[in-house]
């Protein structure tokens, strides 16, 4: 039991530290950009928006499947990241605020790559 929660605070540690930087999708419309000290900054059709992000579990409940917050422009957002193949997987699990706004163009499905 005891080995299995150090590798489980192991990998909870590293997940933040290894989700941070820049995600494109395959065509280039869309982008995430995930600060290191939490600042986001996302484009969809050449419309940029700033906020910040946050990660976890139970970070969207009762949306369980969300593992990232984003807070911008007058709306929040809530995804679930997977890396399948290579690529990372955005799915839109939750937005709410104003669907007039930036970040809801944002907030959609896509599959990204990760800039290196």
């Amino acid at each position: 039991m005891l080995k299995k929660t150090i590798i489980l605070f192991f990998i909870t540690g590293m997940v933040h530290a290894e989700f941070s930087g820049e995600y494109k999708s395959i065509t280039p419309s869309r982008m995430h950009e995930f600060g290191r000290t939490n600042i986001y900054t996302g484009m969809a059709n050449s419309q940029r928006v700033s906020g910040v992000w946050e990660q976890g579990k139970g970070i969207c409940d009762p949306f369980s499947d969300a593992n990232i917050k984003i807070y911008a422009g007058a709306g929040q957002c809530c995804l679930s990241v997977k890396e399948i193949g290579g690529r990372y997987v955005f799915s839109k699990i939750l937005f709410s605020g104003d669907k007039a706004g930036k970040l809801y163009d944002i907030c959609s499905h896509s599959v990204m790559k990760r800039r290196q």
